[in-house]
């Protein structure tokens, strides 16, 4: 099935017509400053225009895609791909109350008499915005449907020239669109296909205000989908569009889309986008948590107030003083995630992780008496097909009947590079999250490592970062491929460890997915390593769950890479390192890391309590850093030398910017700020750097420029009691 998402990507680029051709009806949509028009021609309906009223300006490319493409497939295998736009018997369009009704009847050319396809809009023009709902119906005979790729869009120049917003990681910004083809295609889900929403942008000037184009599924429980961007060099366009595996396949040609799919244009940039998506996210989103005055209350505060984590392995001995060593140092309480802390091999012999090491269990107490929370490792996905050395102990006789299937029955199979006893490759089986067999192994884990062994947190690797696997097996009784039944019973799993865990302890996962954020206490943002870059995950969901982490390599750049890293999560409102304790304290790092944390220390409850606001864009010129941050390989990144965040406490006027120097330069910034009065009340600010450092309290006058002095590898926050507003000077 994986082989089909990706071969339809070229059969949709077939499908790019001139819309010229079409223009025998006409229905004519309006919701705000965006109109759409489209066109009914003899066997099809395709769009023919996408208007920014507002500006007076086309959005539409002039070879467009389908609004929808149907994936087909008969009794043979073979695939047919069903457009929107010809070869239907009888198509229809009406205006209905708030929106319209597309209708399509029957395709022939893939034995498909007596199927329909409804797409309904709604408009929202409030927001200029437009709703998009699909629904087909039809007998199962010998065609059944297999993929929905809807909405679909390609727009001109005009509205992405400013860029790319898609949801890698944090979010990126992608800039380089017009160098050569590009394509951006991730299941969603996971680390690198984090959130339902992407957005393109018009290019930024002073003359005028940036637009945006929002392109999102609000989907309640994050069903399996394809997130799609691609972009023609030569044609200057840009496609948007998501895929849906359905569910079921093999029982019927019915299927409704979850939730809804959404077009907005807006004015503004990354930041505009983000607020769009939170905005539904808090009131629909079923992985949306419960938010206190302190934010998670049902994540311990020690996890909430946690600012730094190392992270090594191996025995007690080899670990122990190291971290005590890195705890000592930095004066704050610690999180350490513990690697191989079992006797089998990493990636090999999953899920026997016991015995532990021995002396494991008192090395944990012994951490936990410093201030030292121990988070050991396991992994929530994997059982090893030869799961005794060389030798295949339970994998076939317990666990293969759970692990996913193809369509073909043959076992999903990961590799990562690790090797058998016999020097063969270790191959891991994906279990199905369904089965009780591993809901059962899973909590079993977990609650053994808690209870036995004493650790506060327990870390189980891959669930938001692997993405749904297409299971075909029928005796796990889930939905077949598609739809969100990979997310319930994760979630299911995940609830059940919960309630049994004693209190005061924590469960976490690495990346970012989305539709966990409220079964764990932490996400690991190990991956947060792109160039381009943005806090978009953080403003949008800063205060529900904690992320801690980056990927801290070597090279020749390693210690501007660490610095720009340990300052980025500070601002982006990270738990700051998932480092080994020696490179952390090694000479040429310790001061600026130190400072880094301690600072984020004082500011704690800001990144548990609070919300992210705008980032402050400073007056001047800012020069730039560029540093290897070795991910894969060589990996060069480009940031600001100063970078800046900002954030304020729910509910509540408190606000603190943060500004952290990375370069070996001192640097000088002005902004202006201002207060809700009027320009030149006093401001009382209180400047914090440290803990050992005394804040130091005083006033600056609302709307004129202040300037922002740090000398070189030094961070402050200023910290203001009211709400505050900012402007480049």
């Amino acid at each position: 099935m994986k082989t089909r998402l990706f071969a339809t990507a070229l059969f949709l680029c077939l499908l790019l017509l001139p819309l010229q051709l079409f223009a025998d009806d006409t229905l004519e949509c309006i919701s705000g400053d965006l109109a759409l028009t489209f066109h009914q021609g003899s066997g099809g309906i395709r769009i023919t225009r996408l208007q920014d009223l507002g500006k007076d300006r086309n959005l539409l490319a002039a070879l467009c895609r389908p609004l929808f493409v149907l994936v087909v497939c008969d009794q043979d295998g073979k695939e047919t791909h069903v457009p929107s736009t010809d070869g239907w018997e009888r198509v229809g369009m009406e205006a209905t109350d708030g929106g319209a009704l597309l209708r399509w009847e029957g395709y022939p050319g893939a034995n498909l008499s007596t199927f329909t396809v409804e797409v309904r809009l709604y408009a929202r023009p409030e927001e200029s915005a437009w709703e998009w709902h699909i629904a087909t119906a039809g007998a199962l005979n010998t065609t059944r449907l297999e993929d929905v790729v809807f909405p679909q869009i390609t727009l001109h120049e005009s509205i992405c020239d400013g860029g790319i917003l898609y949801p890698d990681g944090p979010g990126a910004l992608i800039q380089y669109h017009w160098d050569a083809d590009m394509q951006k295609w991730q299941r969603y889900g996971g680390g690198w296909g984090s959130m339902q929403f992407m957005s393109t942008f018009s290019r930024w000037s002073p003359e005028q205000n940036q637009s945006g184009f929002y392109f999102a599924m609000h989907d309640p429980q994050g069903s399996a989908k394809e997130i799609v961007a691609q972009s023609k060099a030569k044609e200057r366009t840009v496609s948007l569009f998501f895929e849906h595996p359905i569910p079921d396949t093999t029982r019927t040609n019915n299927y409704s889309l979850p939730g809804k799919a959404v077009w907005r244009l807006f004015r503004g940039d990354w930041f505009d986008a983000a607020q769009y998506y939170k905005n539904w996210v808090q009131k629909n989103a079923l992985w949306m948590p419960r938010l206190g005055r302190e934010g998670r209350e049902d994540t311990p505060l020690w996890m909430r107030e946690l600012c730094v984590w190392a992270q090594t392995g191996g025995t007690p001995e080899e670990v122990t003083e190291r971290v005590k060593s890195f705890a000592d140092y930095l004066d704050v309480p610690v999180g350490f995630h513990w690697y191989n802390w079992h006797e089998i091999p990493f990636d090999n012999d999953y899920p026997h992780y016991f015995p532990a090491k021995e002396g494991f269990a008192e090395a944990v107490q012994a951490l936990q008496a410093a201030n030292v929370y121990v988070m050991p490792y396991i992994n929530g996905r994997l059982w090893d097909t030869h799961d005794c050395g060389a030798e295949d102990c339970s994998f076939t006789s317990l666990a293969l009947p759970a692990v996913t299937k193809e369509e073909d029955g043959a076992p999903y199979i990961e590799k990562y590079g690790s090797r058998e006893s016999d020097g063969s490759e270790v191959a891991l089986g994906v279990m199905c999250p369904a089965t009780p067999l591993w809901q059962n192994k899973v909590k079993e884990i977990v609650l053994r490592l808690q209870k036995e062994c004493g650790v506060k947190g327990v870390y189980i690797d891959q669930i938001a970062a692997a993405t749904p696997a297409l299971c075909m097996d029928p005796s796990h009784g889930h939905p077949l491929a598609g739809g969100s039944w990979w997310n319930l019973s994760y979630w299911n799993m995940l609830d059940r460890i919960r309630r049994e865990m004693p209190e005061g302890h924590v469960i976490t996962t690495e990346c970012n997915g989305e539709p966990y954020i409220n079964r764990f206490d932490g996400y690991l943002s190990w991956h947060w390593q792109t160039d381009g870059q943005l806090p978009v995950f953080p403003a949008i969901y800063g205060g529900t769950i904690q992320c801690f982490g980056r990927s801290y390599g070597g090279g020749e750049t390693a210690s501007l890479a660490l610095r720009m890293k340990a300052a980025q999560q500070l601002v982006f409102g990270e738990q700051i390192g998932w480092i080994n304790p020696d490179l952390a304290i090694a000479e040429e790092n310790a001061a600026f890391f130190k400072q880094i944390v301690q600072l984020r220390w004082l500011l704690r409850r800001y990144f548990y309590a609070g919300e992210m606001l705008r980032p402050p864009v400073t007056g001047g010129t800012i020069p730039q850093v560029r540093a290897d941050w070795q991910w894969h390989g060589e990996h060069p990144v480009i940031t600001d030398a100063l970078l800046t965040g900002a954030w304020q406490i729910a509910g509540e006027t408190r606000t603190a910017l943060l500004f952290a120097n990375v370069s070996d330069e001192p640097i000088e910034a002005p902004i202006v700020l201002r207060n809700t009065g009027t320009d030149g009340a006093s401001l009382a600010r209180t400047v914090l750097t440290d803990k050992s450092t005394a804040p130091v309290p005083d006033c600056i006058t609302s709307g004129e420029p202040v300037m922002i002095t740090l000398p070189p590898r030094k961070a402050l926050a200023w910290e203001f009691g009211e709400a505050i507003r900012y402007s480049p000077h």
